[in-house]
């Protein structure tokens, strides 16, 4: 039985390093995503597949006690969808949508390792920002049994299964409480897209910095951009009941999203009786309608922040710099950032900034 005992102990110290180190590195690959680069972006991450793959084979082989199968059977599934990211760039190439399947598998990986955070230091301090992850301050905020919390906090999901449209994803930091008067950050996937996955790209800061994160899942396939509206009503009573249960700063509510997400951003933000109070749009553009409907003069005064690549094959740079144009002539506080080299991916490394700006009591 020692024998077993220390043959698992090593294993999980062998595997949970390189496990986290592939996670790292494919962050990267979302930051350089273009489809013109997938040949280079395989060569990146091949070896880091192929060691997390070598460590994983005998891992899978040893002997697990009963009290070890649930942690064991996480650590597994994390791992088995992180080779799964990698593989969509490194596999082969007759799966035109493997990329975009990578990215998911991605998220799938961060999901099923997130509770083990509270048990394992270095899973802690992945789902903290860099800078601060050796600060004992910051690691020890999660010690605290938070089972019995009311109202709960910790990562929720409401009706937000992979298969299921108009739910969402929820995440309240384990040490808050509502007599913080927590800021609250909305964040919209993009077209196609899911709020079960999208809350990955904003785990880590809301852990850091301490405010309420909440990634609805649009009503249909994407959101209400053409046609009639579905997404406006039920996404406005959501947060307007986070902010009542929670008793929110109803000065710092922020609206951001990716792609169609950010698209909607603007739309959702820029009307009557609005509670967002500012406006983060990455990689989308500002859609006719609020221009027609003469919505545009909602963005007099309103702090928005405005990003986009330069290499955007979806909605090309000049898009944004036709936004920045109309935002700022309506008096709009505008943040504006072309992002040299990036393509339509998600500029998550802008968060850290993008936070200092929307709410600089959040800064660490």
């Amino acid at each position: 039985m020692t024998d077993d005992n220390d043959a698992l102990v090593d294993g999980i110290t062998t595997l949970m390093p390189r496990l986290l180190t592939t996670l790292t590195a494919f962050e990267q690959i979302q930051r350089n995503m273009h489809p013109e680069r997938v040949p280079q972006l395989a060569d990146f991450i091949a070896p880091y597949e192929d060691e997390l793959r070598d460590t994983f084979a005998p891992f899978r082989s040893l002997q697990v006690p009963a009290h070890l199968e649930a942690f064991f059977a996480r650590l597994s599934r994390s791992t088995e969808y992180c080779l799964r990211a990698c593989n969509g760039f490194t596999g082969p190439g007759d799966d035109r949508w493997a990329t975009m399947k990578a990215m998911r598998a991605h998220c799938r990986a961060q999901e099923f390792l997130f509770p083990i955070a509270s048990i394992m230091t270095p899973v802690n301090q992945y789902f903290i920002e860099d800078p601060v992850r050796d600060r004992e301050a910051f690691l020890s905020r999660f010690d605290e049994d938070t089972s019995d919390r009311d109202p709960a906090v910790g990562l929720m999901h409401f009706q937000n299964d992979r298969d299921v449209r108009g739910g969402f994803s929820l995440y309240v930091p384990e040490f808050l409480t509502p007599a913080a008067h927590p800021s609250l950050v909305v964040a919209l996937h993009g077209g196609t897209g899911h709020g079960a996955d999208f809350i990955w790209s904003w785990v880590r800061e809301a852990r850091t910095r301490g405010f309420i994160l909440l990634a609805p899942t649009s009503q249909q396939d994407t959101w209400s951009l053409m046609g009639e509206e579905h997404d406006l009503v039920p996404l406005t009573a959501l947060v307007r009941d986070l902010m009542a249960t929670w008793q929110v700063d109803a000065e710092h509510v922020l609206l951001t999203g990716m792609s169609d997400g950010g698209t909607y951003a603007l739309m959702a933000g820029l009307q009557d009786n609005s509670p967002f109070t500012h406006l983060a749009p990455f990689s989308g553009v500002l859609h006719p309608e609020i221009m027609m409907t003469g919505r545009l003069h909602h963005a007099h005064g309103r702090p928005i922040y405005l990003v986009h690549g330069t290499q955007d094959w979806m909605f090309p740079i000049e898009s944004a710099y036709m936004a920045k144009a109309e935002l700022e002539a309506a008096g709009a506080e505008l943040t504006f950032h072309a992002i040299e080299g990036l393509s339509h991916n998600y500029a998550r490394f802008q968060n850290p900034q993008l936070l200092d700006w929307f709410n600089p009591a959040l800064s660490y």
